[in-house]
């Protein structure tokens, strides 16, 4: 048995050294929160993007507004990414809560855990970088509506999608890659980017932190913008209100997303 543990253990100091998985197990057996209360919030949060995606889908049928339709999109690529994080997030931290195995064990390679390293990596930098997009789309429909160009269709908003879909893909696949790595993360339940004093977890921890706060930031800064200028027009041709009403409708919605990605995420990011 001796030469076993030896083997795995040296095997999980991949994922598992910087966390004591022994210890870490033998911990969250005593811990007073009850998995029925992930079990809980996980079961809300898909049952509301499910409940959102349909309202969108419903939406997006029967509106002849091209900005509208590429917002309702980018609004639409959203929901199904948290939609998606959450359903594969919750598949693997969940059955932890209340089967309480062993990573070391059942995950020796790190297949498990660089798998969920990746997905809160993407499904967590995926949204601010949607939320700056739309940010950006409103903008300059606000703005700038006449530089803009007018031929934007659903394809084309749907290959932005793709492109932010991409990049994030990309930057959950850099530990995998070699630049940095994924380890297991307190109470033993999830895989995250490593805070260690070496150059490549230093390089790709940066890398996150600064594209979440900088993505939060230029949305910020955008949609401040977009509402001051809606402000100042807002009365003044009676011919365009109904328009103007539907442009204060899609900036509401999205200084809500703004406001909740920033108190989500800034505080970790910084």
């Amino acid at each position: 048995m001796e030469p076993l543990n030896s083997s795995v253990a040296s095997r999980s100091d991949m994922c598992f050294g910087v966390f004591n998985a022994s210890k870490g197990h033998n911990t969250t057996q005593t811990s007073i929160t009850s998995p029925w209360f992930s079990t809980a919030f996980g079961l809300i949060g898909l049952c509301s993007n499910l409940f959102a995606l349909c309202v969108l889908l419903s939406s997006s049928r029967k509106l002849s507004s091209r900005s509208r339709s590429s917002f309702l999109i980018f609004l639409c690529g959203l929901v199904v990414t948290d939609f998606t994080g959450l359903l594969v997030t919750a598949s693997v931290i969940i059955p932890y809560h209340f089967i309480k195995f062993i990573w070391a064990e059942v995950d020796p390679s790190c297949h498990l855990c660089n798998f969920l390293g990746f997905s809160m990596v993407f499904f967590g930098q995926c949204p601010l970088l949607l939320g700056a997009t739309m940010a950006g789309e409103r903008f300059f429909g606000i703005n700038r509506p006449f530089s803009r160009s007018t031929s934007i269709s659903k394809r084309r908003a749907w290959s932005i999608v793709g492109l932010v879909w991409g990049f994030s893909c990309l930057l959950g696949l850099l530990p995998v890659l070699g630049l940095g790595r994924y380890t297991l993360q307190y109470p033993g339940s999830w895989c995250f980017l490593t805070l260690l004093p070496d150059t490549g977890n230093v390089v790709f921890c940066l890398l996150f932190a600064l594209l979440g706060i900088f993505s939060v930031l230029l949305s910020f800064v955008l949609n401040t913008v977009s509402v001051v200028t809606l402000c100042r027009v807002y009365h003044d041709r009676e011919s365009v209100q109904r328009r103007r009403d539907s442009e204060v409708e899609m900036m509401v919605q999205l200084v809500g997303i703004m406001i909740i990605a920033t108190i989500c995420w800034m505080p970790l990011l910084v």
